[in-house]
């Protein structure tokens, strides 16, 4: 991609190197490296740090494309989530009509066709919502380096959101059922196990063998779309200790991984696992209703409040619950074998 003229550029070596993207800039008629770095996005975030003379950055010249790319080696370096940056991508694709235009030239009815676009293509407001959120994130860089001098992403205006499907816990008798049913078919066991785990799909298909630890009764949350949870410690009932145990004798990584030992994404988890199983039990459910079966379970149950948010990875409120709130894994674990028993 194209970069502003003067702005330096990063491109990668060729060979087996540890560090195979090279940052070079222009200085003095002369070209000369700046520095070696692991992936493209580490280089292009240099790149963006070194050049902070916002008159590097001209209006005039600087497109649309152009924005977006410093944009994202600032912002996709500080993402934790691997879907975020493919969902920031997928947004920048549907803006495909503004790619090439200056980026102080563009204004509103530019961005109203860019949602009409995102219509057109048969998608909603979740979509659209997402598209918006990118704009927002380029007009505010922009604005930040004078690049122009009016926000039109803030009067963007998108469909309203439709409610699809309202979300219901897994009642008593579905959930005795499936327990009945692990013999039956034993994908019903990750159901389960993502039940009483209270994961976001997204954190549970990322599980590590190495993050299972069950001689604490613990598993490790590494990767979530949340920085509340994001390192925090799920516990594993005793009820459920010898599902784990064979799931850590499957080949590969993770604990829920395809048959060749890779990751599942969220549609082949769907696929393989979760859909097989509500339809053998006649069930209608998605996977995210497994966390709030148990968020209803923890809270029929009186579980301390605090308690529920450290195991769902909620962000705690108020000085007390952040700082003079300190649970230990005991009651974590007391909390999670009071409803799994």
């Amino acid at each position: 991609m194209k970069l502003p003229n003067g702005f330096g550029t990063v491109y990668r070596l060729q060979g087996n190197r540890r560090r195979p993207y090279v940052v070079k800039k222009t200085i003095q008629h002369k070209q000369k490296a700046l520095g070696y770095f692991e992936t493209f996005a580490d280089a292009m975030a240099y790149l963006v740090e070194y050049n902070r003379d916002p008159a590097l950055l001209s209006p005039s010249k600087t497109t649309f494309s152009e924005v977006y790319a410093l944009w994202k080696a600032q912002h996709f370096p500080r993402l934790r989530s691997e879907a975020a940056r493919i969902s920031y991508r997928n947004s920048y694709r549907h803006c495909s009509r503004l790619h090439q235009m200056i980026f102080v030239d563009i204004r509103l009815g530019h961005l109203d066709l860019v949602i009409d676009d995102v219509r057109r293509s048969g998608c909603g407001y979740p979509t659209q919502k997402k598209v918006r959120s990118l704009l927002e994130q380029l007009y505010k860089y922009a604005l930040r380096y004078d690049l122009v001098v009016k926000d039109y992403a803030r009067y963007l205006d998108i469909d309203r959101p439709k409610k699809l499907h309202k979300k219901k816990p897994f009642t008593v008798r579905q959930r005795n059922k499936l327990w009945r049913g692990v013999s039956e078919i034993p994908e019903t066991r990750h159901v389960l196990m993502l039940i009483y785990s209270g994961c976001r799909v997204g954190e549970y298909r990322h599980i590590r063998k190495t993050d299972v630890k069950l001689r604490r009764r613990v598993i490790v949350i590494r990767h979530s779309k949340t920085d509340a949870g994001a390192g925090r410690l799920v516990p594993i009932p005793k009820r459920l200790i010898p599902w784990y145990e064979n799931a850590m004798q499957t080949p590969g990584l993770y604990i829920c991984g395809r048959a060749d030992g890779s990751r599942h994404s969220y549609d082949s988890f769907r696929r393989a696992i979760f859909d097989p199983v509500m339809r053998h039990f006649g069930m209608i459910h998605t996977p995210h209703e497994c966390r709030h079966t148990l968020a209803s379970m923890l809270d029929s149950a009186d579980v301390n409040r605090t308690v529920i948010k450290l195991i769902l990875g909620h962000s705690l409120e108020g000085v007390t619950e952040r700082v003079y709130t300190h649970k230990s894994v005991r009651e974590l674990l007391r909390a999670i074998d009071k409803v799994c028993t």
